[in-house]
């Protein structure tokens, strides 16, 4: 007998969709590399690419991430960093929205 397939749910790429930022999103997404470059420039555009990198996974794996408390919201980790990404799935429009960007430490209601 052959191996047994292992299905492929959600998780695996079926297809890929639209990624869209907010406005709020943007912003904080500036916020962020400004603040790191006030400290140390190098660094901020490091930081800023790796979670723009994060960020485009989703449109190949819009739900490979956990759900959050909030109806429909998901949140993205991004590895190595303190930054944590909201966002929302609208299959209709086979798009990611991607709500907010914060660092881990803040209150992601504030």
């Amino acid at each position: 007998m052959g191996k047994r397939r292992r299905r492929c749910r959600r998780v695996c790429a079926s297809r890929v969709v639209k990624v869209r930022y907010t406005t709020q999103a943007l912003a904080q997404l500036e916020q962020i590399h400004a603040y790191i470059t006030h400290r140390n420039p190098k660094a901020a555009g490091i930081v800023a690419r790796r979670i723009t990198r994060s960020i485009e996974l989703l449109a190949a794996f819009p739900y490979m991430y956990r759900r959050t408390s909030l109806p429909h919201v998901r949140v993205l980790p991004v590895i190595r960093y303190p930054y944590l990404v909201f966002y929302t799935i609208d299959d209709a429009k086979q798009e990611v929205v991607i709500l907010r960007i914060v660092h881990s430490a803040r209150d992601p209601d504030s």
